[in-house]
């Protein structure tokens, strides 16, 4: 059976947070710094140039593609508490409608886990297992993860959607150094693409799952052969998404933390993944599952 990928790539921002962007880009671009913000190598690539004042850069070493100018972890911070927005993604609901959510499982909206449940029961990640679900917005995937028979840890940078997460919808909210315990898969849904450096997650990870442990990913696909397919392809870089990250970039990242990566794009199928089989790159949304090998 193959799943539906029913969670939705949203890139939008509004005129005002727009306009903000644009005069700060503005403000950086001229002698912007063009190394890559993964391994900092200086031999990097301009792909593409947008609104006059950003540009999509890729490295020559490692593949990570990003954005010019890159801000500083202080300003991505500032941006997820203040001017983030993400439509269902961030709008936490009122007490009616978070009722009529769960009472359908969040089936049929934006936001239904339904197909990355299968996606994590096909590696077999069976119920009981412990899931860090790190950035977890206002908490509607690990409740959805925790329907579904998992111990749930989670994380969300935003105070107010945190807040929401843990009096609303139960969330046990913790960062990876305060968790109790190791745990099975460090999951992460549209996540690594909004990080100023994409290593954090991975070196994240690894201190916190157990030995052969897995990490999943969920991410708009940065596969270079989808530009010539499909005309959006570079509306999934911006102030939203810093970076745009490809197959062979995740894949080389990970095996340099010692992990075994597997990649596949939606929908999924869910008899490959358990079969452990190759699946097809072209779809929106990417999913990497990496599987510890070593210390």
């Amino acid at each position: 059976m193959a799943g539906g990928g029913s969670v939705k790539i949203h890139c939008s921002m509004s005129y005002s947070n727009k306009l903000r962007y644009l005069l700060w880009a503005g403000a950086h671009f001229i002698n912007a710094d063009t190394s890559c913000p993964a391994c900092s190598e200086v031999q990097t690539v301009l792909l593409r140039r947008k609104y006059g004042v950003t540009a999509l850069y890729r490295c020559t070493s490692c593949e990570v593609m990003f954005r010019v100018p890159k801000a500083s972890p202080e300003e991505d911070v500032q941006f997820y508490q203040r001017d983030y927005e993400q439509g269902f993604s961030t709008d936490c609901p009122t007490p009616d409608e978070l009722t009529r959510l769960k009472r359908c499982c969040f089936a049929g909206t934006e936001k239904d886990y339904s197909s990355y449940v299968e996606v994590l029961r096909a590696t077999r990640l069976d119920p009981g297992s412990v899931i860090y679900d790190f950035g977890c917005s206002w908490g509607y995937g690990s409740w959805q993860l925790r329907h579904a028979g998992y111990r749930v840890y989670s994380f969300e940078v935003s105070r107010p959607r945190a807040r929401y997460a843990v009096e609303n919808l139960q969330c046990k909210l913790c960062t990876p150094d305060e968790l109790p315990e190791k745990v099975d898969c460090f999951f992460a849904a549209h996540v690594i693409e909004h990080l100023t450096n994409p290593r954090v997650l991975w070196e994240m990870a690894l201190d916190v799952i157990k030995p052969a442990g897995k990490v999943v990913f969920f991410l708009p696909n940065g596969e270079p052969s989808r530009e010539r397919l499909h005309g959006g392809y570079h509306q999934l870089w911006g102030r939203v998404h810093p970076l745009l990250l490809s197959p062979l970039a995740l894949t080389r990242m990970g095996e340099l933390y010692g992990f075994d990566v597997r990649c596949y794009s939606s929908p999924y199928n869910v008899q490959e993944i358990a079969k452990e089989a190759l699946g097809k790159l072209t779809g929106d949304e990417l999913l990497i599952i990496g599987t510890l090998l070593h210390r």
